[in-house]
Order: C-alpha cells, then structure tokens, then sequence
C-alpha cells in the first residue's frame, strides 16, 4: 500500500474529488462547512508543505473560497431577502 503523504497520484485525486464536490454543492451550507473543515485541516497540517506546487494552490483556493462562503455573516434563512448574501437583519 502506498503512504498518502509521497504519493502525488493520491493527492491528485483527494484534491480532484474536493474540487468535484465543491462543484456539487449547491448552497449546502452544512456541506460547505464540513468540507471547508476537511480541507482546512489538510491545509494547516505538517503534509501540506510537501505537496506539489499546483496541489497546493487549488487547496488554498478552495479553502479560501468555502471560508467565504460560510461567513456567519451570510444569511440561511431562506424567507429573508437577503438569503445567501450579507445580511443586514442579522
């Protein structure tokens, strides 16, 4: 079996299958949220460094993203004009 922290073809496919979920999501915020976690603890831990380059890129991209999107700020109640967006009723 392969160690996961050199084999570049595993992290290759880890990161491919975040980004094909975070395609998927839709708005989830529960989901957005458990993923953002996921790949937060990818990105702070002592692996991270040692990836390629490239990998490292779109998990710091996704990472930055997903945090955006799940700013407590963001409204989640669907019935508020301001759902999904900052709002000003909170």
């Amino acid at each position: 079996m392969h160690d996961l922290e050199r084999d570049p073809l595993s992290w290759r496919k880890i990161v491919s299958d975040f980004e094909r979920e975070f395609g998927s999501l839709h708005g989830d915020w529960m989901r957005s949220v458990e993923l953002r976690d996921r790949i937060g603890e990818i990105v702070s831990g002592p692996e991270f460094r040692n990836l390629a380059p490239g990998l490292q890129e779109k998990l710091d991209g996704l990472h930055v993203e997903l945090t955006a999107l799940t700013r407590e700020n963001v409204c989640t109640n669907e019935r508020c004009p301001h759902y999904n967006k900052s709002c000003k009723m909170r």
